[in-house]
């Protein structure tokens, strides 16, 4: 009796919301905010699932976090794109609608924290801190283990790095491994199999801003002085006739902290209902006057 009422009172009072950190971040103009709360909340029940790893080079702890808890529909929120607009350039992203979260774990791994918080310490007052999207089937290795510079590709547009965006749909692009297919279906549209990508914390510390009018790809990783690489197409034309999303690049493993691995699906347009969509917003910008009609992928088409 005793345990029912308590039971009751506790669905009447609703769930404990952690408080939030006071901790303060940068963000880029193209990214919403993600707020974090302590780097590990204890389990607190039995139906939250708890994953170890098992031979890895970092001993990593996770939490499957509830769908009612704030920092899950903080990342939900994060991932969720906008409604397509013939001005927003989202055409570039086409059959993509949303990114459906099933799953969101937050990582401990005391490990990679202590080397991400030294670097913090390092970098000092350029120590500015940006969360990042990283797509790859690979997600649970790099929350164990954390990010592997080596890994990455030479020929890359701005040489070996760990790249990352603010950019949800630029990130899924790469959530079967760089620009692949499922490998079930062998479908890159796919909307059966479930996606991994990384929520993670970048210290940017002192970034590169690029002119690509040299050569592509960089001869060199990063400039002396610099810690890395921001390329934002919407405010450095430089890099625009390459990117149509912002891409940071960081070259050192310490940079960067996973913070929490998602598991998602995607939902796309048909053909017919996206002709559709693009033939109704034509006609309504049909209706406005030049002067007022956005820079977009079709401003120059009416």
């Amino acid at each position: 009796m005793k345990r029912a009422i308590f039971l009751i009172k506790k669905v009447i009072r609703g769930p404990i919301q952690p408080e939030q950190s006071s901790e303060t971040r940068t963000q880029f103009t193209t990214s919403r905010a993600i707020f974090f709360y302590p780097v590990y909340v204890p389990q607190r029940d039995g139906n939250r699932a708890a994953k170890q790893s098992s031979g890895t080079a970092a001993e990593m702890d996770s939490i499957e976090l509830e769908k009612w808890e704030p920092e899950f529909l903080a990342v939900s929120d994060r991932l969720r794109l906008p409604s397509f607009d013939l001005g927003s350039g989202l055409l570039r992203h086409f059959p993509l609608r949303q990114m459906q979260v099933q799953r969101v774990h937050k990582i401990k791994n005391e490990e990679l924290e202590a080397r991400f918080g030294h670097q913090a310490a390092a970098l000092g007052a350029e120590g500015a801190c940006e969360t990042l999207l990283h797509g790859s089937p690979a997600a649970w290795k790099i929350a164990a283990e954390g990010f592997d510079v080596g890994r990455s590709e030479s020929d890359n547009l701005f040489g070996r790095g760990v790249y990352l965006t603010p950019d949800p749909a630029t990130a899924n692009k790469y959530a079967f491994g760089k620009l692949q297919p499922c490998p079930q279906h062998s479908d890159t549209h796919c909307v059966r199999c479930v996606r991994l990508l990384v929520v993670a914390d970048c210290l940017l510390g002192r970034p590169f801003l690029p002119s690509l009018a040299a050569s592509t790809p960089l001869p060199w990783p990063c400039p002396p002085g610099f810690d890395s690489i921001v390329a934002d197409p919407a405010t450095n034309p430089a890099v625009a006739r390459f990117l149509q999303s912002p891409e940071v690049v960081v070259f050192r493993n310490e940079q960067l902290m996973p913070r929490y691995v998602v598991e998602y699906t995607i939902s796309v347009y048909s053909r017919d209902e996206f002709a559709k969509i693009v033939g109704q917003q034509m006609r309504q910008m049909q209706q406005i006057p030049w002067s007022h009609r956005p820079a977009g992928v079709f401003s120059s088409a009416w």
